[in-house]
């Protein structure tokens, strides 16, 4: 992987664990599920003028966006409003060895033991930063955490096999078939959408437009093209950064106490993700290295 490519991957993590601190107030004054629809609504409305044609047919994006959107985020925030906060965040630290998992099963990827050991140190870091949860709480709330981010987690495997659009171009697509699914979800399961739309303050408001365009367009955007070349097994133990960002987001932000845990752990996650990105020494064969390049899908 390149230095690059590891810096994004990192900056994607903590303004993604950022974002639960900069969303306090928004997330106490829309529904979950309102709140999501809004931001994918805005999120298609900004990218659509400034990306192309999709290269995927419309009813594979939209399946896709039912599976990578819509049904996760549903069955987690659900989950999140019925456990508590410290143990799901917790919980949701299954979906990286879930989606290695699913990442090797499809040939994205081979079992490693250097892979698997960087993989159970971060876990063990990010149960650090989070500390001791209570276990209080419905048990099906958990059970909704925990399939929730698994299922996400295994998209972000299936993605790069089922699409040849990347960045931009496919969190667009994504959204636009999102928006509407989510909102139709938000009618079924909630209520007071209206109220709270009318209820809403000025930094609830600037709040959802930083998590849609900065947590969500610019992010996802440059997630999904790593995702796109980068092996799953290699990309998806980042997301173990993100419960240190939001600790430490949460301290410099909100004026939260600073744990040991946090130190601690953010440590011993970094030392997990060495271990995973360590190079390699390259195994002598004798033959010159040949350098391929991926075919370039033609434009729409």
């Amino acid at each position: 992987m390149r230095p690059l490519d590891i810096l994004l991957l990192a900056l994607v993590q903590l303004i993604w664990g950022a974002n639960y601190a900069v969303q306090k107030d928004a997330i106490a004054a829309f529904p979950p599920l309102l709140l999501v629809g809004i931001g994918y609504l805005i999120i298609a409305a900004v990218l659509t003028p400034f990306t192309r044609r999709t290269h995927s047919p419309q009813w594979k994006l939209a399946l896709l966006a039912f599976f990578s959107c819509t049904l996760p985020t549903g069955m987690t925030f659900f989950g999140l409003a019925h456990c508590p906060v410290s143990l799901g965040t917790l919980l949701m630290q299954m979906q990286v060895p879930f989606g290695i998992a699913v990442a090797w099963a499809l040939g994205r990827g081979k079992p490693d033991a250097r892979n698997i050991a960087g993989i159970a140190v971060a876990l063990a870091g990010a149960a650090a930063v989070v500390g001791v949860p209570s276990f209080e709480g419905e048990v099906w709330g958990w059970g909704f955490v925990v399939i929730g981010s698994c299922i996400w987690a295994a998209c972000q495997a299936v993605l790069p096999m089922a699409t040849r659009d990347e960045g931009l171009r496919l969190y667009a697509g994504l959204s636009r078939h999102a928006t509407p699914q989510v909102l139709i979800a938000s009618l079924l399961f909630e209520a007071g959408q209206w109220d709270a739309i009318r209820g809403a303050s000025l930094l609830a408001w600037g709040e959802v437009l930083f998590g849609a365009l900065i947590a969500a367009a610019l992010c996802f955007s440059l997630w999904y093209k790593l995702l796109m070349r980068v092996p799953a097994d290699k990309i998806l133990p980042f997301l173990l950064l993100m419960p240190a960002a939001g600790v430490l987001a949460g301290w410099l932000m909100l004026g939260e106490t600073l744990s040991v845990g946090l130190l601690i752990g953010g440590g011993i996650i970094i030392g997990g993700l060495a271990i995973i990105l360590w190079p390699r020494k390259a195994e002598p064969t004798g033959l010159p290295v040949m350098r391929t390049e991926a075919p370039v899908p033609p434009e729409a």
